[in-house]
């Protein structure tokens, strides 16, 4: 590897060694190949020297989702890129360090940039599987989650960076619960579950601790597992004493855990994810205004795209019903089924 300055001149390059600031904020990871962008960054954070490898070999990080690359190569960089940063921070704050807001902010604003308009972006995380690097993905996941159902709903730019943010940090407080119960793979016992539960609350003492941080974010990591029945923790609270930010952090969240997979489970399609959050909904355990917003904002995302039926049949979606997003007008060769009509079958799987 070489020394060099950052400059026009490197772009395409591949970097040779990890690249952070001078608050060791990761900014580039060894193996990315540096963009126009890149340079603007190192020069913003006054990096006067990086390490790039001598020749133009084919980068040994490997780039997720190759289905995203042929359509959105930008995405799939930034959401690389994240997760690094990501598991960088969590790593600080596992070790008894807590970064400042703002670390967070840079290490996840690029991505949220690109998201925002781009939420076709959300079709090719949930396409994926595995559990590799899960926190961190998860945080990612519930983050943009979070922050697109704060736009749906209307509110600010500053509201949905907020919602973002409280996302993107709601389950921080995992880094200081055992790992052996986070991975366990089969049925936790209920002292196990008393400790894991602990985690929203050990979220709110980090954040809290972290300069910059709103108190909203640290209330959205305390109380994204409340429930307006009150059937939630840590404080079973109800309805109004739940705030609207932490209300919203829980359909994220309850989404995206259903969706990717864990250790002791596959994660299931967004349609069968979003037919148990309205189920939530009914039961008045998740707000409903919110549910119905999303889960209808979600299944349009998927028409014109293929998935699989429980039946093992492949199926096109052809049209999003308004009564039943969930179960929408299908194309089967040159049959069309209406999934309203044969109740029995259900997409199970999104392929692409």
């Amino acid at each position: 590897m070489i020394e060099v300055k950052p400059s026009r001149s490197i772009i395409g390059k591949t970097v040779a060694k990890d690249i952070y600031n001078e608050y060791g904020l990761l900014l580039l990871p060894a193996g990315v190949v540096l963009h126009q962008s890149d340079i603007r960054l190192l020069r913003s954070h006054q990096i006067s020297a990086v390490f790039v490898a001598e020749s133009d070999a084919v980068p040994e990080l490997p780039m997720p989702f190759p289905l995203l690359i042929q359509s959105d190569a930008e995405g799939a960089r930034q959401y690389l890129l994240a997760t690094k940063r990501m598991e960088h921070l969590f790593e600080q704050v596992a070790s008894g360090t807590v970064p400042p807001i703002h670390q967070f902010h840079q290490a996840f604003t690029p991505l949220l940039e690109h998201v925002l308009p781009n939420s076709s972006f959300l079709r090719f995380v949930y396409s994926q599987g595995g559990t590799q690097n899960y926190l961190a993905r998860h945080s990612l996941h519930v983050g943009m989650l979070s922050a697109l159902i704060g736009k749906l709903l209307g509110k600010s730019d500053e509201e949905v960076m907020m919602l973002g943010h409280a996302g993107l940090l709601h389950d921080i407080g995992k880094l200081q619960v055992p790992d052996e119960l986070l991975a366990k793979p089969g049925r936790l016992e209920p002292a196990e579950y008393e400790v894991i539960k602990q985690h929203s609350q050990y979220g709110a003492q980090i954040i809290r601790q972290m300069d910059g941080a709103e108190e909203t974010i640290a209330l959205c990591a305390l109380m994204h597992h409340e429930r307006l029945d009150g059937s939630g923790y840590p404080h079973q609270l109800t309805k109004e004493a739940i705030p609207l930010e932490c209300q919203i952090v829980s359909v994220a969240d309850f989404f995206d855990a259903m969706c990717s997979d864990r250790v002791y489970r596959l994660g299931i399609s967004p349609f069968e994810a979003a037919n148990i959050l309205w189920e939530q909904a009914c039961a008045l355990k998740l707000q409903a205004s919110i549910v119905s917003l999303f889960i209808h904002y979600i299944a349009q995302l998927y028409v014109g795209t293929e998935g699989v039926l429980n039946n093992g049949d492949t199926v096109e979606i052809v049209m999003v019903h308004q009564d039943e997003p969930t179960r929408p007008l299908v194309r089967r060769g040159e049959e069309f089924l209406d999934l309203r009509q044969y109740r029995s079958l259900r997409i199970m799987k999104m392929i692409g």
